[in-house]
């Protein structure tokens, strides 16, 4: 299970909800998934459901899936079916922290009761599942944990009696038409859910994220190396429309203002290489923007309701905007790379040869010395030094940048250097 998955799914329970489906029908064979997605999608959605639902492990349902399996009203088992294992790890395949890990188990316990009492189950059973501190005994012995190790059921262990009623599963089936059949639905016609259409395009651009960024980052690149091309500005704009339209599809935060954010963020990186470069606040607050807008476009929009849900607490912070991050740092990343690569080949290639002059110029007909007879004059300024700005000199008013940032109008200057570039001047005195 990914976290496009939860995403669909959550999507389809509503669906099914509002078109007043006769069950939903969970088919779960996984290894496992994300602990934060899971107990969100058990702990507010699926409670949330007033038609039933019914988990069919087939064959195999691991970690979150079992827990997915005990958010559902009735669970059914394949004859080789298994079921368990739901022990808490980091993602990451790392250890986690003593401290977060108890952290992390405490709620995980409280969700295991809140489920367990709405559900009618014995949540001893999914803590033997989840935790190890202690040994458990179900059926009358028949079915024992020993202290270290987490319950996993096979078929036949999960139907046993246990306190007057199944350990955990309502029986056994070997098909879904079984399922259907024990839950007196003989006949009636079962729409398997597949992403399709939009569905289908929204969970590929929430998956390829991170590419579409570094497309979008490494063209504008291209587009400020290559002025008044235009061809790499539009496929950035492509890039980027694909990247929030989509994520807005697949049900994040992404939306018309966080686009507005973007876009404003790109306008004052521009102003900062084209209009008034040297500041580095403009194109340095662009920057933030435009990084907040990318990052927030990929965060969850039902994880942020989890986030804020004061009840529950069912999502960290860390969770909620950890995965944008890592996307965000992957597009980076494969941007930086891909701009050094084009840095280092970029004269080889056609389109950048058919812009440029490869010819040398003799010396002495190029622009070297333009206005360097400029180099000592005095002048005033007739606008602001932001720090590019207009001087006259003389009876001539010339483009100049200050060398030592902002300057008032009538202030007197004097040009330390001049090329074919610039003119850079500073104060006079």
């Amino acid at each position: 299970m990914n976290k496009h998955s939860f995403k669909y799914w959550r999507k389809v329970m509503r669906r099914a909800q509002d078109e007043k489906a006769r069950a939903i029908i969970f088919d779960i064979d996984t290894p496992g998934g994300y602990a934060g997605e899971t107990a969100d999608l058990i702990t507010r959605v699926m409670p949330d459901l007033t038609i039933p639902s019914i988990a069919f492990v087939n064959p195999e349902a691991t970690s979150a899936g079992s827990m997915i399996a005990f958010g559902c009203d009735k669970i059914y088992m394949h004859p080789r079916g298994t079921i368990g294992s739901t022990g808490i790890v980091s993602g990451s395949g790392g250890t986690i922290d003593p401290v977060m890990r108890s952290k992390i188990e405490s709620l995980f316990s409280s969700y295991v009761k809140i489920v367990a009492k709405e559900k009618g189950r014995n949540a001893e059973v999914m803590k033997a599942m989840m935790f190890r501190e202690q040994e458990y005994e179900f059926a009358e012995g028949e079915v024992k944990v020993p202290k270290g190790e987490l319950l996993n059921l096979v078929a036949d262990e999960a139907v046993l009696e246990h306190e007057g009623k199944p350990l955990l599963a309502d029986g056994i089936c070997d098909d879904l038409a079984a399922v259907l059949a024990a839950e007196g639905m003989e006949g009636v016609e079962a729409v398997r859910a597949e992403p399709r259409g939009f569905d289908a395009f929204a969970s590929w651009v929430g998956f390829v994220s991170p590419m579409l960024i570094s497309v979008g980052l490494l063209a504008l690149f291209m587009e400020f190396k290559t002025p008044g091309v235009g061809i790499f500005g539009l496929v950035a704009l492509v890039a980027f429309a694909l990247f929030f339209v989509g994520n807005n599809l697949d049900g994040n935060v992404s939306g018309s203002w966080l686009f507005v954010l973007f876009i404003a963020g790109g306008i004052l990186v521009i102003l900062e290489f084209w209009v008034i470069p040297g500041t580095f606040v403009a194109g340095t607050v662009g920057v933030v923007m435009m990084g907040v807008a990318l990052v927030l476009a990929m965060v969850d929009v039902d994880m942020l309701d989890s986030f804020k849900d004061t009840q529950y607490g069912l999502i960290s912070f860390s969770a909620l905007v950890g995965y944008p991050i890592i996307y965000m740092t992957i597009g980076l990343a494969v941007a930086v790379l891909g701009s050094i690569l084009t840095m280092r080949y970029m004269p080889s290639l056609p389109m950048y040869s058919s812009l440029s002059v490869s010819k040398t110029l003799p010396p002495g007909t190029g622009e070297e010395n333009c206005n360097s007879e400029l180099v000592g004059k005095q002048g005033i300024a007739v606008t602001q030094l932001r720090p590019a700005g207009r001087v006259k000199i003389g009876d001539s008013v010339y483009e100049v940048t200050s060398q030592h940032g902002f300057v008032e109008p009538n202030t007197a200057v004097q040009v330390v250097s001049a090329d074919g570039m610039r003119i850079l001047v500073d104060l006079v005195g």
